[in-house]
């Protein structure tokens, strides 16, 4: 699989995870995941597999009142079935907005479809 077509889909993941975030389909979201995925937010305990990582955006989400979320790819580094993403996300919150860079790293699973595997991220300092 081309870079191209790596950076292709890696795009259409972090759409499918906006409108999951817009939508609330915490168990959507999670599907975007690898069965073994690890989530790493900041400030908190590593949370492990798919039903923790639902429970992790349902619960943070409805926290901080996050209602959109828009990812922006920096760069797409790829190494066979494994892409490294450094990225940008704008997060709507019901606090205002909020931005934070993130570093995931993509696996692509049995069937083909590229799912996030690694997932960490923290503040960016305001401007």
């Amino acid at each position: 699989m081309s870079s191209d077509a790596v950076r292709q889909a890696i795009d259409e993941g972090n759409r499918q995870f906006g409108e999951a975030v817009a939508r609330k389909d915490y168990a959507g979201l999670a599907g975007l995941y690898t069965e073994n995925a690890r989530v790493m937010p900041p400030d908190a305990p590593i949370v492990s597999g798919r039903p923790a990582i639902e429970e992790f955006w349902r619960t943070a989400a409805n926290a901080f009142g996050m209602t959109d979320a828009a990812l922006r790819t920096v760069d797409v580094e790829v190494v066979g079935d494994t892409a490294y993403e450094v990225g940008e996300a704008q997060l709507t919150l019901g606090s205002g907005q909020a931005k934070v860079k993130y570093l995931v790293v993509w696996r692509r699973d049995r069937d083909g479809t590229w799912r996030l595997h690694r997932d960490i991220w923290n503040n960016m300092p305001p401007n």
